[in-house]
């Protein structure tokens, strides 16, 4: 039996990247390999670690992820991989999570009857690459027998296994549709550019079958967009690529989003908002 640690499940329409706005059921889950603390400081100026907001909250007085504030410092999914929330987190056998996650739709099924509409699946994190080995036991439910889309939500840092590709493989030709939701890390993330950027794993999630890869990189200003060129994309890059405004909460988006907006335009990237803030404002499950 497989068992994943998660810190979230819930249904909520997608906020960013290609699917902005289509009715989705979402799985964070728990775990990360970056930390991201550049966003929300002046670039190249970075606090020391152990004085990071996530890092001194007084988590005492939270007794679930959902009351915690969404950090204006670093990453703003903290929560999702840092070990001082872990215990908030729900560590459970993939059968008992697929029945959970299904009991989120609003009629039981995968789909709108009256329409047609697909309600997609949305697996993110934290860094849902590190769950490579159980993740064929959840997807493999037999609950999940009728999703059509399935989003993976990474950092692309992660290379797929081999047991993961060819399982992948056999399943993107029983109609599900794979997308593959990148969002390297770029230097105001904070992260080292080596370990951040790695071309070489889109090329390798593009050889599924039945997917699609998009990238969306998070920026502020004129600098970013200018590491963004300076990445080989290889001569024959077709994919997808967004610009998508720094910042989690509210109050940051609405410092940077109008600027992005004209950043994208002006250099001809597609835009992707973060609606869910937008719409539901600084909070988790949305």
């Amino acid at each position: 039996m497989s068992k994943l640690r998660h810190s979230e499940i819930f249904y909520s329409i997608q906020g960013e990247g290609r699917f902005v706005g289509v009715p989705s059921v979402f799985l964070r889950l728990f775990g990360c390999n970056f930390e991201c603390p550049g966003f929300g400081q002046p670039r190249g100026q970075l606090i020391p670690r152990d004085d990071m907001p996530w890092k001194n909250l007084d988590i005492s007085q939270y007794k679930s992820i959902e009351e915690l504030p969404v950090m204006k410092i670093g990453c703003d999914s903290s929560a999702s991989w840092a070990k001082e929330y872990m215990h908030l987190s729900t560590f459970e056998e993939h059968f008992v999570l697929a029945e959970r996650l299904t009991e989120m739709l609003p009629d039981g099924k995968w789909f709108y009857e009256e329409n047609n509409q697909d309600i997609h699946l949305v697996i993110t994190g934290g860094e849902p690459m590190m769950w490579q080995k159980q993740l064929p036991d959840l997807l493999g439910h037999p609950s999940f027998r009728h999703i059509k889309n399935i989003t993976f939500e990474t950092n692309s840092t992660f290379a797929l296994t081999e047991k993961f590709f060819e399982w992948l493989y056999r399943y993107s030709l029983y109609d599900h549709h794979i997308t593959w939701s990148c969002s390297p890390k770029l230097s105001i993330s904070g992260e080292d550019w080596d370990k951040a950027i790695k071309p070489e794993n889109w090329e390798q999630y593009k050889e599924i079958p039945n997917s699609h890869l998009y990238l969306k990189f998070v920026v502020q200003d004129e600098y970013d967009v200018e590491e963004i060129k300076s990445i080989n994309f290889g001569s024959n890059w077709k994919n997808d690529i967004y610009l998508m405004p720094c910042g989690g909460t509210a109050e940051m988006l609405a410092d940077t989003k109008f600027n992005v907006a004209e950043i994208a335009m002006k250099h001809g990237f597609k835009y992707s908002p973060r609606l869910h803030v937008d719409l539901f404002g600084n909070k988790w499950g949305t």
